[in-house]
């Protein structure tokens, strides 16, 4: 399931630490492991390949086709500087073949569902900037909130699970605003060809986990239930939710992504979709961290099971304010 963090104030960022509230978001961050070469040979599930670039992988839809793969089954191999690297099939006949169980998990039979509407990989998506293309996050959305003025602020993000709902941080929807709408399809809100095309949804219920208390940073979770459903497009769709009951190793490198504020003295936030590169830290030297540092006031428990522990070994880049609730 997907992972995001808990804020921390200015003084609070030189601790290197970014905290990731439920491991349930972590799929929606690019997990990678151990990164191999363009050019080796790669052995998965259901097929052997080539790791190769993907924009080089030109035959993908036909061997997917031929072999009787989904989107699912084409693994990621590592990345170059600028690209994904995939694991590139070459055709041979599929040796196993992945059913869903009927004890599956809802989250895994909905994942099931979102590869099956999937697309084949058709353009690589660019990972050496920080502005994001569009498409290459569909499931991102944009949370207004309403004030007694009536004016809409998009001051939280969220993520779309499915066609009738968006999954988020509970902090965001317990303020004095209202959460009234949620926005998808676009990356950049000055872009008015992109606005065009905005989708914008009425929020018909607002769920919180039954644990959650501002007191502390636990259970950080809520769900919006959109009046009506989602039409999918290419420019929005959901994503599935980490369910391995395995954590990801230490040093597996993640993305944040949101519309939140690019300049802490000014406040101003980004009308532009960005993504921050993180990595993952072990969750007991993040614990350590946190004491050290006498930041616990608000997780006196610890970084504990259900969560995780990430930051940028270059210090230069995190979430801020406005991005809560986002992948």
């Amino acid at each position: 399931m997907y992972s995001k963090h808990f804020k921390l104030r200015r003084s609070e960022a030189y601790t290197s630490m970014l905290l990731l509230l439920g491991s349930m978001f972590a799929a929606l961050l690019g997990m990678t492991t151990a990164q191999m070469e363009v050019g080796d040979p790669c052995q998965k599930q259901n097929y052997k390949g080539i790791c190769t670039e993907a924009s080089k992988c030109t035959d993908l839809p036909y061997s997917m086709a031929q072999l009787g793969l989904k989107r699912r089954d084409i693994s990621r191999c590592g990345f170059t500087t600028f690209e994904e690297i995939i694991c590139c099939p070459t055709l041979s006949i599929p040796t196993t073949t992945i059913k869903t169980r009927a004890d599956d998990r809802p989250a895994v039979r909905a994942c099931n569902e979102i590869d099956e509407l999937l697309q084949p990989l058709l353009t690589p998506h660019i990972l050496g900037g920080t502005p994001v293309e569009l498409g290459e996050y569909p499931h991102m959305v944009a949370i207004g909130l309403t004030d007694t003025d009536g004016a809409v602020e998009y001051n939280c993000g969220g993520t779309l699970i499915s066609k009738s709902y968006v999954l988020t941080a509970a902090h965001c929807l317990v303020t004095r605003q209202i959460p009234v709408t949620v926005r998808m399809g676009v990356v950049n809100f000055t872009d008015t060809e992109q606005m065009k095309a905005v989708v914008e949804i009425k929020i018909k219920k607002v769920h919180l986990h039954p644990d959650y208390t501002s007191a502390n940073v636990y259970n950080d979770v809520g769900l919006l239930e959109l009046e009506e459903e989602v039409t999918y497009t290419n420019n929005v769709f959901p994503t599935c939710l980490y369910t391995d009951s395995k954590d990801p190793p230490a040093n597996s490198v993640l993305y944040v992504t949101g519309w939140g504020v690019i300049n802490r003295s000014t406040r101003v936030k980004s009308d532009v979709l960005l993504k921050a590169r993180q990595t993952i830290v072990d969750n007991l030297k993040c614990n350590e961290s946190y004491v050290d540092n006498g930041l616990t006031r608000r997780n006196r428990d610890g970084i504990i099971a259900s969560q995780m522990c990430a930051h940028d070994p270059g210090l230069t880049k995190d979430a801020c304010q406005g991005d809560s609730g986002g992948p």
